[in-house]
């Protein structure tokens, strides 16, 4: 029998977590610690959260907050990290679910990157709201070449994702595990 991406996904992500030590609550990422000040508040979708990292950064400020992972097992880990009632925890491939238009205050994409799902964040995103992203450069193909193209991203790329965007800060690590951030806010009235 062949296995679905997503069957392949979860199972490649629960043994992971399976494996890892006994996990920790996350300390916020630093694109939430910077950007802080500017969080409008309402709803907030952390995408392919594994343990929390975007949530960790943003419990103060937003409600509800959704927790979306294709594990199982890190959703059970990050459930017992972050007992507060206001998560929704949901087990699912964060690019599948039919979120409606304009409906979060902030989107967080931490070490997750789907060309498709960035696209699809702009509409998702409310006027106001903000996206916090930070995942595999292209570059990251230098040292895995096996990887697939889709989850990379350019800067050019993120700055004609967010064009018409207030760009709060974009950027590349100069060194390997080539990563690339963005924090943008979607221009009210848009």
């Amino acid at each position: 029998m062949i296995e679905s991406p997503v069957a392949e996904d979860r199972r490649k992500w629960n043994a992971r977590y399976r494996e890892s030590a006994a996990p920790i609550r996350p300390a916020p990422h630093a694109l939430a610690v910077r950007w802080r000040a500017r969080f409008a508040g309402g709803a907030m979708l952390d995408a392919a959260c594994g343990l929390g990292r975007g949530l960790a950064g943003a419990l103060d400020t937003f409600a509800p907050l959704y927790a979306v992972d294709v594990s199982d097992v890190a959703l059970r880990a990050a459930r017992r990290l972050f007992p507060e009632g206001r998560i929704r925890w949901i087990v699912a491939d964060v690019t599948a679910v039919p979120w409606p238009e304009r409906a979060f205050g902030l989107v967080c994409s931490f070490g997750f990157t789907d060309l498709a799902f960035l696209r699809r964040a702009r509409s998702i995103i409310r006027p106001g709201g903000m996206l916090l992203y930070e995942g595999f450069s292209r570059r990251q193909l230098e040292i895995r070449p096996g990887l697939n193209p889709s989850w990379t991203v350019t800067l050019p790329e993120l700055a004609e994702l967010f064009v018409g965007w207030e760009i709060l800060e974009t950027g590349e690590t100069p060194a390997p595990p080539y990563l690339a951030r963005c924090a943008a806010i979607r221009p009210a009235g848009s």
